[in-house]
C-alpha cells in the first residue's frame, strides 16, 4: 500500500502490529441488543427506575461503559479487545496487552485505586520498559485535575513524566492518554477530548502510531509484526517429535545446560529470517519513507539541511541519506556532521545511543548477568583518592562455566579513545560515552573470583532495584554495565590475540626505519 505522508506510512506499520486491547472497569457492561429492549431510556446523569435494561443505559451516561460499542470498535479495527476487572489475577492478562483502557473510578468509585493500578502497570519490573498505551477514561470533567494527578503519580514511582500537550502524559517509553464522555463540560485546555465509547477505539489506534512514529520503529515494527503473524511458523520447524534428538544431543554436550541457550540461538535465528524477509519486502526505512521524513522535515516552504559550513536542498538530502555519502557533494569527513544536519539542530548523544545498540545485547534479569567474555564492568575504587575503571572482561564462554574453587579473570582496560584505536560505547547511568580499549600489555588486569553454587560467577543485586555487582577473591566490587554482542566481542578478543601473537625479531633498525618512512 502506498501512502502520501510519513504519518500515514507510519499509522499503517503500527496499526497492523497492535493486536490487543484490554478495557480494566469494575462497572463494564454491554449494551443489549435492540430486540431485547422495550422500553429504551435515553442515558443521563439521573438514575432512572425503570426496568434493568433501562438501568444499564442510564449507568452509560456518565460512569457506565458500553464494552460491546469498544470491543467492536476494535474488532473493526483488526484488534481483540475484551473487558476485565480490576483484580490481582487479572494484571497478567493487562500486561499483555498494547492498549490499556482504566476507568478513573474503579473500586467503589475511589480514583485512588486506579492511580495505584496505573503505577503498578507501570513500574513493576517487567513493565517498567514496556512500549505501551495506557488511557484513562472517565465520565468526569475535571481532566486537569486527573492529569495533575496522574503526573504526581509517575514522578513518586521515578518515571519523569511530560507533559507535551494536555491530556497526554508521555513517560519514556510509552504514554497516558486522557479522554472524557461525551457531554461533558471540559476544561478549555481539554477541549476535543471528549469521545463516545465506539469512536474511542480508533483515537486510541492513532495515539499509539504517535508513540510509534518514526524511521527506526519502523523497522522493529514490522520485525515484531512479522514474529507475531508468524510464529506458528518457527513453531512448526521445532516439533515435539524431535525431543529424543534433542536428549541425545543435550546427553552428549560437556555440559548439558547449555543445550537449552545452543537451541535458542536457533530459534532466534528462525525469527530472524522472518524478520529479515517482512522488512525486505515492505522497506519501512526505504526510499519512500526517507523521502517523506526529509520532506516534512524540510517545512513549506521547503528550507535547506546544513552539516557543517555546507548547506543541501532538500533534494539534495534525499540523496544524501538514500545514495550515501559516497555519491554525494559533501567530503568524507563531513560524517560527525550527519546527525545534526538530519536532525536540523544539535542532537544529544544519539549517534553514541545507536553505536551502543549496536555492539551491546540486553541482558535480562533471568539469568543473572555471568561474568564472561564480552562481559563490561566499573571496579570500585578500594581506596580514598583512586578513581573507579572501566575493564571488559576477556575470559572465554566457554571457560567461564563449570568452575571449581578460585578462578583467574582477564580483563582489557578501557580507556580515553585514541585514534587507530579499536573503540566501543558504554553507557553509564544515562548517558553513553565513547572508550578506546587497550591491547597492549601494559594495561592487561588479572582478577580472582570464586564461582557460586551454579559453577559461573554471576552478579547479584545490590538492594531491590540497586546495580548487579560481581565481588573479586579479595572482596573488590565490580559493577556491570553490560554485556557485548558476541560477533563484536570475539573482534576484540582476536584483536588481543593478535597483540599477544607478534613476534619479536632483531630487525635491522635502519630496514626498519627506511620501511616507515617509503
Amino acid at each position: 500500500m502506498t501512502t502520501n505522508t510519513f504519518a500515514e506510512h507510519c499509522r499503517e506499520l503500527a496499526q497492523r502490529f497492535v493486536q490487543t486491547a484490554i478495557v480494566v472497569d469494575d462497572e463494564a457492561f454491554a449494551a443489549p441488543d435492540d430486540a431485547a429492549v422495550d422500553n429504551v431510556v435515553a442515558p443521563g446523569r439521573q438514575r432512572s427506575n425503570a426496568t434493568d435494561a433501562g438501568d444499564a443505559a442510564a449507568r452509560s451516561g456518565r460512569h457506565g461503559l458500553d464494552t460491546r460499542a469498544i470491543i467492536e470498535g476494535f474488532a473493526a479495527l483488526g484488534v481483540i479487545c475484551s473487558a476485565i476487572g480490576p483484580t490481582d489475577p487479572a494484571m497478567s492478562a493487562i500486561r499483555q496487552a498494547d492498549i490499556v483502557v482504566l476507568d478513573w473510578r474503579l473500586k467503589a468509585g475511589d480514583p485512588e485505586f486506579a492511580l495505584n493500578l496505573l503505577a503498578r502497570i507501570l513500574t513493576e519490573e517487567p513493565d517498567r520498559n514496556a512500549l505501551r498505551l495506557l488511557t484513562v477514561y472517565t465520565g468526569e470533567a475535571e481532566l486537569d485535575r486527573i492529569q495533575d494527578a496522574v503526573v504526581a503519580k509517575l514522578e513518586k514511582a521515578g518515571l519523569e513524566p511530560d507533559v507535551s500537550e494536555a491530556g497526554t502524559v508521555t513517560y519514556g517509553h510509552g504514554r497516558v492518554v486522557l479522554y472524557a464522555k461525551p457531554s461533558v463540560n471540559l476544561p478549555p485546555a481539554f477541549r476535543g477530548r471528549d469521545v463516545d465509547e465506539s469512536t474511542l477505539p480508533q483515537r486510541l489506534v492513532d495515539d499509539f502510531c504517535e508513540v510509534t512514529a518514526g524511521l527506526l520503529p519502523g523497522i522493529a515494527l514490522v520485525s515484531l509484526t512479522a514474529v507475531r503473524e508468524c510464529a506458528h511458523a518457527v513453531l512448526d520447524r521445532f516439533r515435539a517429535e524431535l525431543d529424543p534428538a534433542y536428549l541425545a544431543h543435550r546427553a552428549c554436550l560437556p555440559d548439558p545446560d547449555d543445550a537449552e541457550r545452543q537451541l535458542v540461538n536457533h530459534v532466534a535465528e528462525e525469527l530472524r529470517g522472518l524478520m529479515d524477509y517482512a522488512v525486505a519486502h515492505q522497506q519501512p526505512a526505504g526510499r519512500q519513507p526517507i523521502t517523506q521524513w526529509i520532506t516534512e522535515r524540510a517545512g513549506e516552504p521547503p528550507n535547506d539541511f546544513q552539516f557543517g559550513d555546507r548547506s543541501l536542498s532538500p533534494e539534495q538530502t534525499v540523496a544524501l541519506a538514500t545514495d550515501g555519502l559516497k555519491r554525494s557533494s559533501l567530503p568524507e569527513g563531513r560524517f560527525r556532521s550527519l546527525s545534526s544536519g538530519f536532525n536540523r539542530g544539535d542532537v544529544h548523544q544519539l549517534d553514541e545511543r545507536l553505536a551502543w545498540i549496536f555492539t551491546s545485547r540486553t541482558v535480562f534479569n533471568a539469568p543473572l548477568p555471568r561474568l564472561w567474555l564480552g562481559t563490561v564492568v566499573k571496579r570500585k575504587a578500594g581506596d580514598a583518592g583512586s578513581h573507579d575503571s572501566l575493564l571488559i572482561c576477556l575470559r572465554p564462554r566457554c571457560d567461564s562455566v563449570r568452575l571449581k574453587g578460585g578462578t583467574s579473570f582477564a580483563f582489557l582496560p578501557l580507556g580515553e579513545p585514541k585514534r587507530d584505536q579499536m573503540q566501543l560505547i558504554v553507557r553509564l547511568g544515562n548517558s553513553h560515552e565513547r572508550r578506546g580499549i587497550t591491547v597492549d600489555a601494559s594495561g592487561w588486569q588479572i582478577h580472582g573470583f570464586k564461582p557460586d553454587d551454579g559453577d559461573t560467577v554471576t552478579a547479584r543485586r545490590e538492594g531491590s532495584a540497586g546495580a548487579f555487582v560481581f565481588t573479586d577473591i579479595d572482596g573488590h566490587k565490580y559493577e556491570w554495565l553490560g554485556e557485548l554482542k558476541s560477533e563484536f566481542a570475539h573482534r576484540v578478543a582476536q584483536t588481543f590475540a593478535e597483540t599477544l601473537s607478534r613476534v619479536a625479531v632483531d630487525d635491522s633498525e635502519w630496514l626498519r626505519r627506511s620501511a616507515q618512512r617509503g
